[in-house]
């Protein structure tokens, strides 16, 4: 037999976070300027404050409205347009436009955003509770199939 049945144990799939490095992306950059220096002894090192590493949040997603999304609003009949919605929260506005022609996405994400699932959440103003309400029961009146979610329908 090939294997004695042991496992090694110092493998892993995720990286090692080198101390002082502030990405996983500067680990690599780190790590590919080391390995193709020329001149021995200088190689870049990470230079962070006090020597902590300081760890950045991911991207935001974007605040602005998208194109498609104006389009879509535009679409809906005047009493039915989340205005306040795309003023107050355009990312929310655009996750709605984007997931509008996939029923149970829309369902689902409109779920998440009405019930809170973590509790003590502060929910939304008033005005954009109403336009978010509004918008669902319009959009359960133009397809009826399944008005809850993690319903299926029978035939």
């Amino acid at each position: 037999m090939p294997h004695s049945g042991t496992l090694v144990n110092d493998m892993s799939v995720y990286r090692t976070l080198h101390k002082g490095v502030a990405s996983e992306v500067n680990v690599s950059a780190v790590a590919r300027r080391g390995e193709n220096s020329t001149s021995a002894g200088t190689e870049a090192k990470p230079t962070v404050a006090d020597n902590e590493a300081t760890f950045l949040r991911k991207a935001a997603p974007n605040n602005q409205p998208f194109p498609a999304t104006f389009k879509w609003i535009a679409g809906l009949p005047r009493e039915i347009r989340p205005l306040a919605l795309l003023q107050q929260y355009p990312r929310i506005a655009n996750m709605l436009a984007q997931s509008w022609h996939d029923p149970a996405q829309f369902r689902e994400y409109m779920f998440d955003l009405l019930i809170d699932r973590r509790g003590g959440r502060q929910g939304f103003p008033q005005d954009v509770r109403s336009e978010l309400l509004r918008l669902r029961a319009y959009f359960d009146h133009i397809d009826p199939l399944a008005h809850t979610v993690g319903h299926q329908n029978q035939a």
